[in-house]
C-alpha cells in the first residue's frame, strides 16, 4: 500500500511539472502567427501537416516552409514500400498545391527510423524562423516522439533567434494542456477537403472522422464549433521536457 501511495505522489508531481513546463495559464485565441513571422512545420510523415495543422496552413500559406521528414514507406500493407513512397509523396504534393504553399522540402529519412537519423536531420537550418511546429512530445507514434528528441539536440548545436518559439500540434494523442487554438469554423469544409487528399491512409484508418472529431472536441473546449489546439512554448521550456 505504501508503494502504491508513493507512485500516486510521484505521478502527481510529474503532472505539476508538465503544467509548469507549458506555462499554462489559460486557453487564448490570440493569433499563433503574426503576419510577417516565418514558420517551420516539421511533418514526420506525409499527412501529419494536414491532420495537425490544416487550419493554420489554410490561413497562413505564405508564412510556412513545410518539411516532410520521412519517406512514408510504412504507410500501408496493400502496396510495396516503394509504391507507398511514391503514392504518399504525390499526396503531399497535392496537399501543398491545395494550400497554395510553394515552400516545402523532403528529407526522405526512412519511415519508422527517424530516431536513428540525427545526422541527416541536423542539416536543417533553423536560424531564420520565428516558430517551429512539431508533434507533441507526448504523442503515441515513435517517429513523432523522435521529432522532439532530435530537435532538442539540434537546438544545442544550431543558431536560432532568441525570440523563437516551439509549438506542439496534436495527432495521435490529445495534448495534455493547450494554450492556443485556431478557430476552424470558417474553414472546416476546406480542412475536410485537405484530409481527403490522403486517400491512401483512409484505407487503413478513418482519419477523417478521427481528426474532425478531435477538432470538434477542441471546439467544445474553446466554445467554437471546431478548433485546432496547440501548445506554445519558449525554447528554454521545450529543452526541459
Amino acid at each position: 500500500m505504501i508503494a502504491e501511495f508513493m507512485k500516486k505522489i510521484a505521478f502527481s508531481n510529474q503532472l505539476l511539472k508538465v503544467a509548469r513546463f507549458l506555462h499554462f495559464t489559460k486557453i487564448t485565441p490570440e493569433p499563433l502567427i503574426l503576419n510577417d513571422e516565418k514558420c517551420l512545420l516539421l511533418s514526420p510523415h506525409p499527412d501529419d501537416e494536414t491532420f495537425g495543422c490544416g487550419g493554420l496552413l489554410l490561413n497562413y500559406p505564405a508564412n510556412f516552409h513545410v518539411v516532410c521528414i520521412t519517406d512514408g514507406r510504412c504507410g500501408g500493407y496493400l502496396l510495396t514500400e516503394e509504391e507507398n513512397k511514391v503514392v504518399r509523396k504525390n499526396e503531399f504534393l497535392q496537399a501543398m498545391d491545395f494550400y497554395g504553399i510553394n515552400s516545402y522540402s523532403f528529407m526522405d529519412i526512412e519511415d519508422r527510423k527517424l530516431i536513428y537519423n540525427y545526422e541527416k536531420f541536423s542539416s536543417l537550418d533553423i536560424s531564420d524562423y520565428d516558430l517551429i511546429f512539431l508533434p507533441s512530445y507526448f504523442d503515441q507514434h515513435k517517429d513523432h516522439k523522435a521529432m522532439s528528441v532530435l530537435l532538442q539536440k539540434l537546438l544545442k548545436h544550431k543558431k536560432y533567434k532568441l525570440s523563437m518559439k516551439i509549438v506542439f500540434y496534436e495527432l495521435w494523442a490529445p495534448l495534455p494542456l493547450i494554450n492556443r487554438y485556431v478557430d476552424l469554423c470558417p474553414i472546416i469544409e476546406k480542412k475536410k477537403e485537405a484530409i481527403k487528399i490522403y486517400a491512401s491512409q483512409q484505407k487503413y484508418l478513418d482519419f477523417f472522422e478521427g481528426i474532425i472529431g478531435l477538432n470538434r472536441y477542441r471546439g467544445m473546449l474553446t466554445s467554437v464549433g471546431f478548433a485546432e489546439g496547440y501548445s506554445l512554448l519558449d525554447v528554454k521550456t521545450f529543452k526541459k521536457l
